[in-house]
């Protein structure tokens, strides 16, 4: 696959796979399916929630109740071992150039993965949490992607309110900014999950780890 015209990346590890998925633009996955780490399906519908791109799947599973869940999940090809490696390249290409095609005026905006836990995409304005929807407000996503974006740096209300309501501050900015805090951490709780931290007097931290500390 690596040529002149394309770069080929290689990750060990679901978390390291998830890690260069949301720092570079990459035009497909190709996963082996049956991991030691992790669930495999469950990789491959966090990477589908991730970002719109092809996902080529290989596996040693034969059968097709294995092809139609791996289809199910999220992949746009299924390649049984053993196979034959021009096959697989030319399954490969066929999935890149179809991928191209389709995005080639995409904007590039950066979808955010805290490991399989947490995924914000900014460009369909859509949040999950343990693969479920959040079903956020327009506002509500908009904190969470700001403060999401700046992991572990303090951000006082005024900085969230002129980001995220886009106009100077007004007399009730501490206000707007609690309350949206509030109603945030309140869909988060049912996960267990802790993500924005108060610094008293200053405004919130998104910390990714924090729920593991508590």
């Amino acid at each position: 696959m690596q040529n002149e015209t394309t770069d080929v990346y290689y990750a060990f590890s679901a978390q390291d796979g998830l890690k260069q998925l949301t720092q570079r633009h990459l035009c497909l996955v190709i996963m082996e399916i049956n991991l030691s780490q992790v669930d495999g399906l469950a990789l491959l519908e966090t990477i589908r929630q991730m970002k719109p791109l092809p996902i080529l799947v290989i596996s040693s599973n034969t059968g097709h109740r294995n092809r139609i869940e791996a289809l199910r999940a999220g992949a746009h090809g299924y390649l049984e071992k053993p196979f034959v490696l021009e096959e697989c390249v030319a399954h490969a290409q066929s999935l890149i150039d179809l991928y191209t095609k389709l995005h080639a005026t995409e904007s590039h905006v950066c979808t955010l993965a805290f490991g399989m836990d947490l995924i914000i995409d900014p460009m369909r304005h859509q949040a999950s949490l343990n693969g479920e929807p959040m079903n956020l407000t327009r506002k509500e996503f908009d904190l969470l992607f700001q403060l999401a974006s700046h992991a572990g740096q303090v951000l006082s209300r005024e900085q969230l309110y002129s980001a995220v309501w886009n106009e100077n501050a007004i007399c009730n900015v501490d206000e707007q900014v609690k309350a949206h805090i509030k109603a945030l951490r309140k869909k988060l709780a049912p996960y267990g999950k802790e993500f924005i931290q108060n610094e008293w007097g200053i405004g919130y931290r998104f910390s990714p780890k924090s729920d593991e500390q508590s």
